[in-house]
């Protein structure tokens, strides 16, 4: 099964959230959460925080 967020993988990403948004490399989905390895190291977004994933453009 295909997930949306599939095509976005080792691609560039802002991953917005209520209190901030994150710039990075999505590296991994899963049902918890995303990972993005970004300028300043690794972050773990959990997927209940998230409110949208977008392509950097």
């Amino acid at each position: 099964m295909v997930r949306p967020l599939d095509s976005l993988i080792e691609k560039p990403v802002i991953v917005y959230t209520a209190l901030a948004s994150y710039r990075g490399i999505l590296k991994e989905v899963t049902e918890d959460a995303v990972m993005l390895r970004g300028a300043t190291g690794w972050h773990e977004i959990p997927m209940d925080r998230i409110k949208d994933v977008r392509p950097q453009s």
